[in-house]
């Protein structure tokens, strides 16, 4: 037991693991909303059904603020958001439990300038965050070049399990060649879902009032095209294709560090 009560307080990671902090932006819709209940399981949905009549769902979302969800349409979108999330921190947790995680949106200007974010530019390069084409790049896919009436999401994990994931210019990435998916020099975060278990071509749902996704379509064979009334939007989480990459990962910022 240390004998040190009074003092300088010094930094350091105190859980008991060493700490690996990720940051993954995508243009795929995630949202701490709590919305988890198919339209067909509320209690409103027997009005529904017999009068045409929405009735508004109240729902606590993460910040602990009440949402009031007026129409089927702002409903899905928070049910989407919220599935996207789960489908995301699943992947992460697939080898390394989060233990903190926060959720953002990048609508408006450049964090920490005044300068309006205008679309897919080399402001990514400086948070460092990367794709998992051929040959990294720290660019969306060229459909979303002007990323005009999208949003783009940023998602902050932490875990207390290092090198279990790895993510932007670390080791896989020797020279700026491709990514090295064997292991040797870790799993990448960005890597193939069905090869390694990354996030890459992962089921991912589009809002339903307005499509993020440049390659989403709806999908009447989807579980929730029953349970939820109408066809969702669906398309994947996509880190490889020079022309529909929707999302890039940093590896070794805090949460929220910088402002995204």
């Amino acid at each position: 037991m240390t004998d040190k009560v009074n003092g300088a307080v010094n930094a350091g990671e105190f859980l008991t693991g060493n700490m690996d902090f990720f940051t993954v932006a995508t243009t795929v819709p995630v949202g701490v909303t709590n919305v988890t209940t198919p339209v067909v399981d509320l209690l409103g949905y027997q009005t529904y059904v017999n009068t045409g009549v929405w009735t508004t769902v109240n729902v606590i979302d993460g910040t602990g603020a009440s949402q009031a969800y007026a129409s089927l349409s702002t409903y899905l979108d928070a049910f989407y958001k919220q599935q996207n999330l789960n489908n995301l921190i699943a992947i992460f947790g697939g080898r390394a439990n989060p233990v903190a995680i926060s959720v953002n949106t990048l609508t408006t200007n450049i964090p920490g300038t005044s300068t309006a974010y205008t679309g897919n530019g080399t402001v990514w390069g400086l948070y460092n965050l990367y794709n998992n084409i051929a040959t990294p790049t720290q660019v969306f896919g060229s459909a979303y070049n002007s990323l005009s009436g999208k949003t783009v999401y940023t998602v902050h994990l932490a875990t207390e399990h290092n090198l279990l994931w790895t993510a932007n210019a670390n080791v896989n990435y020797l020279g700026g060649s491709a990514v090295d998916e064997t292991n040797q020099n870790g799993y990448t975060l960005l890597s193939n879902n069905k090869l390694y278990g990354g996030l890459d071509g992962a089921v991912a749902y589009d809002t339903q009032s307005a499509q993020n996704l440049a390659d989403s379509g709806t999908s009447s064979t989807n579980v929730y095209a029953t349970k939820n009334t109408t066809a969702p939007y669906v398309g994947t989480w996509n880190t490889s294709d020079g022309t529909y990459c929707n999302t890039l990962a940093a590896q070794g910022y805090y949460l929220n560090v910088k402002g995204i």
